[in-house]
């Protein structure tokens, strides 16, 4: 059993669509088993093998909407080895909609979330091979869907527009401070992004979540002590700030502060 070998094989069920594998969780213990219903939704699966017939380029907004909307519950085979890096240098559990009549050890994502995606610091792609995968989905996403049950948020969100930049806050601004709930930064993610940045050379991180008035609207944004006198160059900087936000959902906006830029805000990561 390889190091990414995260479940193990336990009897065969035979579906409509193949024979799917259950799974035993080695996650926590190597004697937790999971239920039959880690087997997830073998229609939604069908779905999925109907739209994945669609060409690339005919792939619409409609055809997005459907796909995200089957992909969390159907069951799908993972790859071999289960963990790939990406070409961002992420890892990447595979995951395959499987053929008619393959025999597969069946997961699915809204499970595997909860499971060990969360708290590993995994993404996944979808049909990944040779060309271009189906479908790419972050860490930040997969968070996203944990915490909001879709992989993405609309636009409209209490998050400024992200500058990924460093930011000062002028004397006499009216700002609020205080500490990113469990529902916008889970522990499991506040300790991978703690580790990140330390084996990026970045010591004592800390984060602060601040909502300040914007025009008529009040928007908040996630602030990290990253700020440019840490790095070498500007740029070493700015593609720090962005790499980070493939750990947290697309709608949140991530900037760097100085420690003494706010009192008794930033609290460690």
């Amino acid at each position: 059993m390889g190091l990414f070998d995260i479940f193990k094989k336990t009897d065969a069920k035979e579906t409509e669509t193949g024979k799917v594998v259950g799974t035993e969780s080695v996650v926590k213990s190597e004697k937790q088993k999971v239920p039959e219903e880690y087997l997830g939704d073998l229609e939604k699966t069908q779905m999925l093998s109907v739209l994945l017939a669609v060409p690339m380029e005919q792939r619409d907004e409609d055809w997005v909407s459907r796909f995200l909307a089957d992909l969390p519950l159907a069951s799908l085979r993972c790859g071999t080895p289960q963990i790939i890096a990406g070409p961002d240098g992420f890892p990447y559990f595979q995951l395959f909609v499987p053929e008619p009549g393959e025999e597969y050890q069946s997961f699915y994502i809204e499970r595997m979330i909860s499971d060990f995606l969360l708290e590993r610091g995994y993404g996944v792609v979808i049909n990944p091979g040779e060309g271009q995968p189906d479908w790419v989905l972050s860490y930040g996403d997969l968070l996203n869907y944990h915490l909001n049950g879709s992989f993405f948020t609309a636009e409209d969100s209490q998050f400024s527009i992200s500058s990924s930049t460093e930011e000062v806050v002028a004397e006499g601004e009216e700002i609020m401070v205080g500490q990113p709930a469990e529902t916008i930064l889970p522990s499991e993610t506040r300790k991978l992004l703690k580790d990140f940045f330390e084996l990026n050379g970045i010591e004592g991180p800390k984060v602060l979540l601040m909502a300040r008035k914007i025009g008529e609207e009040l928007k908040q944004d996630l602030a990290f002590n990253i700020t440019p006198d840490r790095f070498e160059t500007e740029t070493h900087y700015r593609n720090m700030m962005q790499t980070v936000t493939w750990y947290l959902p697309r709608h949140y906006s991530v900037i760097g502060l100085h420690d003494d830029n706010i009192e008794n805000g930033f609290m460690p990561l």
